[in-house]
């Protein structure tokens, strides 16, 4: 058994004060308020990230899996034990390779860097907003493709206008993948139409969406008038603006929205075929479009509280226990017994201290 202890605890009711968390056989036993000498200013669930196309000088869709291994020691660094390789649309011929990959790499994972929990397919069957990606699927969503995506598929987003998107969201439900709208210029009737078949997250909201219009709410009204829908905001101050945030944490509530870095690979400057350059601190297409983030999780819970007035423990919902519920994670996310011994230290300024990943101290 090991004991982590902090001045401010993460519970599942709320902050325990100097309280104690031990740990026996990577699963966290006891949370005990009271205890002596608290070592570290905060402990909080680690973080985790559903959407990653890749970091630094790594771009996902174009480095082969051998090379992942480098995001998830960097990831840990940052607070994030848990993350989802994602795949910008490539053509359809290249998926199969590159998720046989991504099994290989989940099946050989290396204690002490973020784990793969299993990926996310960003596309191929996307709207006409597609941002960075390229239009490479054309025509109706092929069902009998979508029937075919092997287990570790956790997430696939697509655009409800597509031609059989409805029969793909059913599909998706049937092998409990996270159907997600993105990408996309639904109007109301067609977003509402694909959320109640089973659509429960909007990726990436705001960003790739048509804006929202109080006669015309398109597929944002739709996303933030339900309770049954979850939302990604990606907060790094140039991709929503702070208010825009903090309205969203408040009309939907912090349980349902789920911080993302879409982190690309923006020292490489590419993002799958397309060029990229940082402009801003964001990497942008040739035409100023954005192409992904430059940012990480821990950045932005720092910018959700310094900048839009959120509390420290409803952003830290939104980095680690949202993501988790998202898709079906119960063990992470959470401080409390029966829960992953995944936790993260900050210090008052709310950086990264110190990581433990089953109950081991590996930052």
């Amino acid at each position: 058994m090991s004991v982590v202890s902090a001045r401010r605890v993460f519970g599942s009711n709320g902050w325990v004060e100097d309280a104690s968390v031990e740990i026996t056989d990577g699963w966290i036993e006891t949370v005990s308020a009271g205890g002596d000498r608290p070592g570290h200013a905060y402990l909080i669930p680690a973080y985790v990230d559903l959407q990653v196309t890749g970091f630094r000088d790594i771009d996902l869709a174009t480095t082969p899996p051998s090379g992942w291994s480098r995001i998830g020691d960097e990831l840990a660094g940052h607070g994030v034990t848990s993350w989802l390789p994602t795949l910008v649309s490539r053509p359809l011929a290249e998926y199969p390779r590159w998720l046989e990959g991504a099994a290989q790499v989940m099946s050989l994972q290396n204690p002490g860097v973020a784990r793969i929990l299993g990926v996310h397919l960003e596309g191929p069957w996307l709207g006409s907003r597609a941002g960075a990606h390229l239009d490479l699927a054309a025509g109706s969503v092929n069902v009998n493709w979508i029937k075919e995506l092997p287990n570790h598929v956790k997430v696939v987003t697509l655009a409800p206008e597509r031609s059989g998107a409805l029969d793909a969201i059913d599909e998706l439900r049937a092998l409990n993948i996270v159907a997600a709208l993105g990408h996309t210029d639904a109007d109301h009737q067609t977003a509402t139409a694909a959320f109640d078949q089973g659509a429960t997250l909007l990726t990436h909201c705001f960003n790739a969406n048509p804006p929202l219009h109080h006669r015309s709410p398109g597929i944002l009204g739709a996303a933030l008038a339900r309770d049954d829908v979850f939302v990604s905001l990606i907060a790094d101050g140039v991709h929503v603006h702070p208010d825009v945030i903090r309205i969203t944490i408040r009309a939907k509530g912090p349980d349902r929205v789920a911080l993302i870095s879409d982190a690309s690979g923006w020292e490489r400057g590419v993002l799958g075929s397309q060029p990229t350059q940082l402009i801003d601190g964001a990497p942008r297409l040739a035409d100023g479009s954005l192409a992904g983030s430059a940012i990480t999780l821990d950045q932005a819970v720092r910018f959700v509280v310094n900048h839009c007035g959120i509390s420290l423990h409803d952003a830290v919902r939104s980095a680690s226990t949202v993501p988790a519920n998202i898709i079906n994670r119960p063990d992470l996310g959470r401080i409390e017994p029966g829960a992953r011994a995944d936790v993260v230290a900050l210090d008052e300024q709310l950086r990264v201290s110190a990581v433990w990943m089953d109950g081991i101290r590996v930052r």
